[in-house]
């Protein structure tokens, strides 16, 4: 059957718009977080010097380290389904996903980037492509809950207003019925659900055999192990960075504060509204610091050093995509003279 070219022509429409939408969300928070803080703009200049230029350095570069970690536990979940991918090339593609993720206008997100990649390239089979990919996302997801709850157990919520409180509480019910799902895919017969939904029937043998990997993952508990320990180490990577980013500020909290602070920040960054995080991701962290008392100067010179942060990490990925893909050009059409 052939497509009708005005549908075709109409999603591409809807998807340059949505694109549009989510840039003028990004720039227009970006906006408001100004304007919120225009008295302070003048501070900033004088904070960024009196910054511990050491510290700070120390703490992008453990921020860095907390997104490298994600190819390591990539590898082992694709090795879980005996899929060998050398590690470098997984390094390479953590960062230009982050690269696409962040800092492209596109439909495409890092992750759709890099399952398309290492299916092209190595000839994975779909399905245990995306299922290393989901995992990856699901034990971070986990994590996260858990050093949440770890301080909330240590008294952090008595530092939030009310409406955090509230919407950090009702976070928990979600996070723990997609474990659930996840652990159990077949008790909820998700592959049933989609043959049931009219528009939905078509994914309805993709998601069976998701289900059933999902299904035989349950097994695999060397490899379920490691992913979280990995998940761990990653989290740990970006706490200890925010811990030196405040520290270089000369902000006074606790190591503890920041284990509550950035997983509430990524959840917040991670709703796919705005273009990476943008906008969302530096609100949240202002109103977060403001909650633990950081004066709103500090929290927003913070939240800056957080937004470069991410966007030179997302330039070198960039520049790697970009020096392969002239690699990759070079590559062929040496092949070419020579054939």
């Amino acid at each position: 059957m052939k497509k009708d070219p005005d549908n075709k022509s109409t999603g591409s429409v809807k998807k340059v718009l949505l694109i549009i939408l989510r840039i003028v969300i990004s720039a227009g928070l970006l906006a408001v977080l100004i304007v919120l803080n225009i008295k302070n703009l003048s501070s900033i200049p004088t904070i960024f010097k009196s910054i511990n230029i050491g510290l700070a350095l120390a703490g992008i570069f453990f921020y860095l380290l907390g997104i490298l970690l994600e190819a390591p536990r990539w590898r082992v979940l694709l090795s879980a389904n005996k899929v060998i991918i050398p590690f470098s090339y997984l390094l390479n593609l953590t960062l230009i996903g982050f690269f696409f993720s962040t800092l492209l206008p596109t439909s495409v997100g890092g992750d759709a980037y890099r399952a398309f990649d290492i299916r092209k390239t190595f000839k994975v089979p779909h399905q245990k492509n995306i299922i290393a990919i989901y995992l990856g996302r699901f034990f971070g997801i986990v994590t996260g809950v858990l050093w949440v709850t770890f301080s909330f157990l240590t008294g952090m919520y008595r530092h939030l207003n009310k409406p955090l409180l509230i919407g950090t509480l009702i976070m928990f019910p979600i996070v723990l019925l997609l474990i659930v799902i996840t652990f159990f895919p077949k008790k909820f017969r998700i592959d049933s659900l989609f043959g049931r939904i009219k528009f939905l029937r078509k994914f309805e043998n993709k998601i069976s055999e998701f289900v059933e990997m999902l299904h035989g993952f349950k097994s695999k508990k060397k490899e379920i192990f490691i992913s979280i320990f990995l998940s761990l180490l990653a989290n740990l990577s970006t706490f200890a960075s925010f811990y030196l980013i405040g520290m270089s500020l000369k902000i006074k909290l606790s190591f503890l504060s920041y284990i509550f602070i950035v997983p509430v920040m990524w959840s917040a960054s991670n709703l796919p509204i705005t273009l990476g995080g943008f906008g969302v991701r530096e609100n949240t962290l202002v109103w977060l610091l403001k909650s633990f008392n950081v004066s709103a100067a500090d929290a927003l010179t913070f939240s800056l050093i957080v937004l470069l942060t991410n966007i030179l990490i997302a330039i070198l990925g960039g520049i790697i995509y970009f020096l392969r893909n002239i690699s990759i050009r070079k590559a062929k059409i040496k092949n070419t003279d020579e054939a």
